[in-house]
């Protein structure tokens, strides 16, 4: 994809101000919607589903997919093997627990790349009544394994940002003298700051190397999903994990076309996703998922660039002055809706939007037509419920 056009992006000097010059490392970005995406309450994708939205993902620039866990169900299994198949740009990744039959799965698959997971903090080795020697055995085991299968083998540690750092730094070694090529730092229940996030990866590199391929995969139960993303690219993480829509348990993952839209807009680094394609692609997973958004949601929201607020409206013909960015980086239309809060700006733009000839004399009149109907029936009003009141009030 082409650089962003950057006479379209509206965000003023400040934060190359405060960057001081400094550049943003890029990530790339690993996509995880279709196995931590579906483990979304209720949500269930069959092959085809699964196949379509890897094409989706792929369609937006996504260069990690992970296709799913394989020896979870023979649906799985399938839609991985569809997904291989399909020619994509992406790189296919499997998924696997700390545990050979798990990794023999995805390597008779014949897949050539595979996160290898294990619990790391305490809580989650009493929980799952395991002793550190023992998941230290299954880590050494499973990633030796899958390295002499021909693995690019990805290590990820569960709840990593709570584990005791001594053990994580050991059984990160472990995986790594075992043949690990790349580490995941893992957020898994979302308690770590952006500054964590900074912390945790600077130690990391310290442990593994400075030359160390890290990822970061992030959750969102504290709304800071984005920022810790941001925070761990910005300490060098080679690949940020995340998902469609931020899909995802609990309160969902973190959102990877939000993120990309920060690191492009925000901070200058090129990603090369396709922020035209993005909310496509949104539109379509909502309905195989059947999930809906909040309306204010940043980058697919219906709102985005929408106006009832007459102040606003007011505005409408400058949209560097209401807008931080232009609508035709996400391919998606401007426009006014009419209620309580319209202006007379607002039935001019709506006249001139749906052609209708009204005499500006009776746009104020035609304006507390639309807040009369609008407070009596506790909505806004449809573009045909304003055709009829100019017809009758401009007539």
């Amino acid at each position: 994809m082409a650089a962003v056009d950057r006479s379209l992006v509206w965000t003023g000097t400040l934060n190359e101000r405060a960057l001081g010059g400094a550049r943003m490392p890029t990530p790339g970005f690993y996509d995880t919607t279709l196995r931590d995406g579906e483990q979304s309450v209720g949500v269930m994708f069959d092959p085809e589903q699964k196949l379509e939205i890897a094409k989706l993902l792929d369609g937006i620039g996504v260069a990690r997919i992970e296709a799913g866990f394989p020896r979870v169900s023979n649906d799985d299994r399938i839609a991985i093997a569809q997904i291989m198949k399909a020619g994509l740009s992406a790189q296919i990744w499997g998924f696997a627990r700390a545990l050979e039959e798990d990794v023999a799965a995805v390597a008779d698959l014949g897949m050539r790349a595979c996160v290898v997971e294990a619990p790391v903090s305490d809580l989650k080795l009493g929980a799952l009544g395991i002793s550190r020697d023992e998941v230290l055995g299954r880590v050494r085991h499973a990633v030796t394994f899958g390295a002499r299968q021909g693995l690019q083998v990805a290590f990820f540690g569960v709840d990593a940002t709570r584990a005791d750092l001594a053990f994580l730094e050991q059984i990160y070694k472990t995986a790594r003298d075992a043949g690990a090529q790349e580490f995941v730092m893992v957020d898994t229940i979302a308690i770590a700051t952006p500054e964590a996030v900074t912390f945790l990866m600077g130690r990391a590199f310290e442990w593994l190397g400075a030359n160390a391929v890290i990822h970061f995969h992030g959750h969102n139960d504290f709304g800071l999903a984005t920022a810790c993303a941001v925070a761990a690219a910005k300490a060098g993480a080679a690949w940020i994990h995340g998902t469609l829509d931020g899909i995802g348990e609990r309160a969902g993952n973190a959102n990877l076309p939000e993120i990309g839209l920060a690191l492009e807009l925000l901070y200058g680094a090129p990603t090369g996703l396709r922020f035209d394609r993005v909310r496509a692609a949104s539109q379509r997973l909502r309905e195989i998922a059947g999930y809906h958004l909040e309306p204010w949601k940043s980058v697919v929201g219906e709102n985005l660039f929408v106006r009832e607020t007459g102040a606003v409206a007011a505005q409408f013909h400058t949209p560097q002055a209401i807008e931080p960015y232009s609508s035709e980086l996400l391919a998606t239309r401007r426009g006014v809706v009419l209620g309580k809060k319209s202006g007379v700006a607002s039935i001019k733009i709506k006249c001139e939007e749906l052609k209708l000839d009204a005499p500006a004399a009776s746009f104020p009149r035609l304006l507390d037509e639309v807040k009369s109907v609008a407070m009596r029936n506790r909505r806004l009003l449809t573009d045909d419920e304003f055709i009829q009141l100019v017809r009758r009030v401009a007539a």
